[in-house]
């Protein structure tokens, strides 16, 4: 079980213990950095950055953390967290895109996009996105995340996170039925 293991992790580590810290941190590196992936536009030396800063808040935090559900929520909202105060800093301008009607079959789309691994138009049109409806949709694509676990991550209630997720699917979906983008 993911959390007991977690549990026993960080109580080494509060110990003192350097290959529990090790563990713990290879055990979640990949997940991390590629959320941070996605959520940068694709921009790998920034995602470095941004998921190296991520383990050090992990690290400076450790003593304080009481555990209280699952280390993963934990881990991801810091995640989200330094990315958007990230973002936050650099100013970045984003614009929305006009929302058209989510067509029932569209998470259907989604799942088999990911799944097809048609990583580059989904990647643009996703980049495009709001950042608290492309996070919500990383979280639930692709990191498999219940809405409820996206909720407590990103700080929402679950209505506002199933909101963004739909929302989000909407945009894809007006994106990616667009002639000129899948041409070009």
């Amino acid at each position: 079980m993911k959390t007991i293991e977690d549990y026993i992790l960080i109580r080494k580590i509060k110990m003192g213990d350097t290959e529990a810290w090790e563990a713990l941190v290879t055990k979640y590196y990949d997940q991390i950095f590629s959320f941070c992936v996605r959520r940068c536009l694709g921009d790998r030396v920034l995602a470095t950055d941004l998921t190296q800063n991520i383990f050090l808040k992990v690290v400076e935090n450790m003593d304080s953390y009481k555990f209280s559900g699952k280390f993963f929520n934990y881990l991801f909202t810091i995640t989200v967290n330094v990315c958007n105060n990230y973002y936050r800093k650099k100013k970045l301008t984003q614009f929305e895109l006009d929302e058209t009607i989510l067509h029932s079959d569209s998470e259907v789309t989604i799942n088999h996009l990911i799944k097809q691994e048609n990583i580059n138009q989904l990647q643009i049109a996703l980049n495009t996105l709001p950042d608290i409806q492309r996070e919500a949709l990383i979280l639930k694509y692709y990191h498999d995340l219940k809405v409820k676990d996206i909720a407590k991550i990103m700080g929402v209630g679950v209505a506002t996170s199933q909101s963004r997720i739909n929302q989000g699917l909407k945009k894809l979906n007006q994106l990616l039925d667009r002639e000129e983008f899948m041409n070009g």
